[in-house]
């Protein structure tokens, strides 16, 4: 070989080792974060053990079985009859069915796919943070530290106990936004912005519209921002204006690719849910109480730096003492970061970093809710008077920190390094970082002595002592205030001993930066952690008829597959014993209920049934059910009710058939004209026929009905978005079918289209023409959904092969620089 030969492949030998070194180097802090989530969500990943949450257990295991069982059948639902008189699948929305991920659920439980599906996306958020910091110009190190912040942060973690994957998915999802949004300004290019607008559609696609909401506020912001630095380096109007346009134009396609999850549940918003009552119907003062209804309040603020200061009702008993009625998660986004942060602010500010704090800022701001009056401007904001819950926005600020603190410690490193200026700035940082251990010190301090805790109360939060559960709570609260304050002055020292144990040449900057990350890790991992072991501790003692059905719910369902049509209902909800089967527990195994759990069921339901007192009117006339057709009903008790006849005794409960129960389907040839204000009242009326009168709210067109007409219905097929039954009637009249009245719902009377009329305020009637057999076919017609349907598909089309297409376009222009420059690797962004 020749000596030139030699020296040719021995370059190739090292290029090869670097790449491998690179690559190592790449692929490494993704592979951290697995291990951490492995080690975070340990029983679920390594035993299989179930993590539903709260509101999981309420209603989005119901809502995701109902759907899993569908998938497993190659179909897809629309139409949900099993709660609240039946509600549309895709507009009244039942979580992330749209979702991409979701897909696992045609071959994997409800059950099993929740777990992992948060697991995966605790993974995400530091995997996507990771990426947004390196594509800003951090280093691995910093950007590799505000990736596990950003991961690890309960703000994010927490969630699993109440059971919030809506809001993880998109907070785990929004630093890849943002990392979009940056390519998009940085570069202008068509494809960019078509991966932007895949983000929005991701986001959006979540079915959480309130965060996606508050995602877009956030990386339109910053957007701007970045638009404003460019426009102040070259001061070219014209590519500026053209970056907003695309960059709107995106928005818009983005919304657009994900039409199908967003224009449905929208219209359905406005028009049909009972939120509508709350918020643009309701009165003004109303409606603001509604918005603003679980704020943070300065308690939650100030346990952003100290976590356990507020308390909470998970893990260490009823220990939350704040003003929410009750707390079921953190937004601890750590403390390291926070104490790095002021170092950003010492000399030569970073716009970035002046940003990010403004962000972060406006986060908490805006989480505070009705707290301060700030919130009366963000209420003018078209959209925010739609939403309640502030505190969501609370990843934002999580972000924002995560990005802070990865910037600061970069900034650290440097100073430390003395690779961009001289000693006064290592220490000018030490100075800072002995000034915020020494003050948070002085807080453990008062907090140990009870001086902290009783100023607060005297001055800040006065109302305490007038609700004396709060005050028990922050009592029990007590000790652990003390120990956080404690640990945050441990951490802060810590911090500020390597720092200055570096400045002194002890130790090297590896050491400082392993320090940093590790107290960081162990910090965030102290407060998360325990929410997700009690979200598995819930799980394991959670009512196993959840996933089994008992003997009673056993009876039900050899009932309904005999052909019986019919609702039950629990009366425990007015016994001491409490309901037998709460909340969608019936509806999970196939039985209709009353009522249940869902929070987006239609208004006029809701209303007739009681509102938030559900079934209040039960209470002095328990004929309401017969109308509705509740055919059983079900108690932790005997009872003695008259018209009610017990059918089964099980180890649970036992349940009573109402004898008085109208069918779903009747025949009646009397009818009264109501206006729809009256309508529930005349309903309740004691001298209102139920069985043999229906409520409408204009005349039938074409054959009037006839009093005094009788018929029998016999139901042929059910399923359900579609049913047929066969009708026998003495003369023309009126079918009445209790389940809910939709737009989207059909009706053919033999064959020929028929009118469905809104009866007794929230149900169907359709007429019959006259005397003899009939037969009448209801279906939901799903048309309405093509459009948006293909929409979606479309633009998922398009701006995946735009965004494809420039990507090659780029790397064939990188290929060719390189090779017009004789080789060479493509420097860092």
């Amino acid at each position: 070989m020749s000596t030139r030969a030699a020296v040719r492949t021995k370059s190739r030998i090292q290029h090869k080792g670097e790449t491998a070194r690179e690559r190592i180097r790449a692929w490494l802090p993704p592979a951290v974060y697995a291990l951490v989530c492995v080690v975070l969500f340990r029983e679920t990943l390594l035993t299989g053990a179930t993590l539903l949450g709260v509101d999981s257990m309420a209603l989005s295991y119901f809502a995701r079985s109902f759907y899993t069982q569908f998938l497993h059948a190659g179909s897809f639902p629309v139409w949900n009859p099993l709660i609240f008189g039946g509600i549309p699948f895709i507009d009244g929305m039942h979580g992330d069915i749209l979702y991409p991920p979701s897909l696992a659920l045609a071959w994997m439980d409800a059950a099993t796919m929740w777990g992992w599906k948060m697991a995966l996306h605790i993974f995400l958020a530091g995997t996507f943070a990771y990426i947004w910091l390196r594509g800003i110009g951090l280093r691995r190190g910093p950007a590799f530290f505000g990736g596990l912040v950003y991961m690890l942060g309960a703000q994010h973690v927490s969630l699993t106990f109440p059971g919030g994957d809506g809001k993880l998915f998109v907070s785990a999802l929004a630093p890849l936004v943002f990392w979009l949004a940056e390519r998009a300004v940085r570069y202008g290019r068509i494809g960019d912005f078509a991966f932007f607008a895949l983000g929005i559609a991701a986001i959006v696609l979540t079915s959480h519209m309130q965060l996606a909401y508050f995602c877009v506020w956030g990386v339109s912001l910053y957007f701007l921002f970045r638009v404003g630095q460019r426009w102040r380096e070259n001061r070219q109007a014209a590519t500026s204006a053209r970056l907003v346009g695309m960059f709107a134009l995106a928005g818009l396609l983005g919304v657009g690719t994900a039409a199908i999850q967003f224009f449905p549940p929208l219209d359905y918003l406005r028009e049909w849910s009972h939120r509508t009552g709350a918020t643009v119907e309701a009165e003004a003062t109303d409606a603001y109480a509604y918005s603003t209804s679980w704020s943070l309040h300065p308690e939650e603020i100030v346990s952003l730096a100290v976590a356990e200061f507020v308390g909470e009702n998970v893990t260490g008993g009823n220990t939350y003492w704040g003003r929410n009625p009750f707390k079921l998660n953190h937004e601890y986004a750590g403390f390291i970061p926070l104490v790095l942060l002021p170092l950003l602010f010492l000399r030569r500010r970073d716009p970035r970093a002046w940003f990010f704090a403004v962000l972060g800022i406006l986060s908490l701001l805006y989480a505070l809710g009705a707290t301060t009056p700030v919130f009366r401007l963000f209420y003018l904001i078209p959209g925010v008077s739609l939403f309640r819950a502030p505190s969501l926005i609370i990843f934002l600020y999580g972000l924002s920190v995560a990005t802070l603190g990865a910037m600061a410690l970069e900034r650290l490193l440097d100073w430390l390094a003395g690779s961009t200026t001289n000693d006064a700035d290592a220490r000018l940082a030490r100075r800072t970082l002995w000034i915020l251990a020494g003050a948070a010190g002085v807080f453990a301090i008062l907090a140990s002595t009870g001086v902290l805790t009783s100023i607060w109360q005297n001055v800040v939060y006065p109302g305490l002592a007038g609700t004396p559960n709060k005050v028990a709570a922050l009592e029990q609260n007590l000790p652990n205030i003390r120990i956080g304050f404690w640990i945050t002055a441990g951490l802060a020292a810590a911090v500020a001993a390597t720092v200055e144990l570096a400045a002194r040449r002890v130790v090297g900057l590896q050491i400082v930066f392993i320090a940093i990350v590790v107290l960081a890790g162990l910090d965030l991992y102290r407060v998360s952690r325990p929410f997700v072991a009690a979200t598995v501790e819930m799980n394991r003692g959670a009512d196993p008829v959840l996933f089994r059905p008992d003997d009673t719910i056993a009876f039900l369902q050899a009932r309904r597959d005999a052909g019986e049509v019919f609702r039950v209902f629990d009366l425990g909800t007015y016994l001491e014993s409490g309901p037998a089967y709460p909340q969608n527990i019936l509806a999970t195994h196939g039985i209709e209920q009353l009522t249940g759990h869902h929070g987006n069921e239609i208004g006029r339901y809701r209303t007739l049934v009681g509102g938030d007192a559900a079934l209040n009117a039960l209470e002095s006339d328990l004929r309401l059910l017969d109308l509705l057709n509740v055919g059983y009903v079900t108690a932790t008790q005997r009872l003695d009710i008259p018209g009610y006849q017990e059918v089964h005794a099980g180890s649970r409960s036992v349940v009573y058939r109402n004898l008085n129960a109208l069918p779903r389907a009747y025949v009646v040839g009397s009818y009264e004209v109501v206006q729809p204000e009256s309508m529930v009242e005349r309903l309740l009326a004691p001298e209102f026929d139920r069985a043999g009168t229906v409520l409408l709210e204009e005349q039938p067109a074409g054959a009037t009905p006839q009093a005094g007409v009788s018929g029998d219905v016999t139901w042929v097929e059910r399923s359900a978005d579609a049913y047929t039954l066969r009708v026998t009637t003495t003369g023309p009249a009126l079918l009445v079918v209790s389940d809910n009245y939709y737009p989207a719902w059909r009706a053919e009377v033999d064959g020929t289209a028929a009118e469905i009329l809104r009866a007794n305020y929230a149900f169907r009637a359709v007429a019959i023409p006259g005397a003899g057999e009939h037969t009448v076919r209801f279906h939901y017609d799903a048309g309405y959904l093509t459009a948006p349907a293909l929409a979606s598909a479309g633009l998922l089309l398009l701006l995946t092969a735009v965004g494809v297409a420039g990507e090659i376009g780029k790397r064939r222009s990188v290929r060719g620089s390189r090779e017009s420059h004789g080789g060479g690797r493509e420097g860092e962004a």
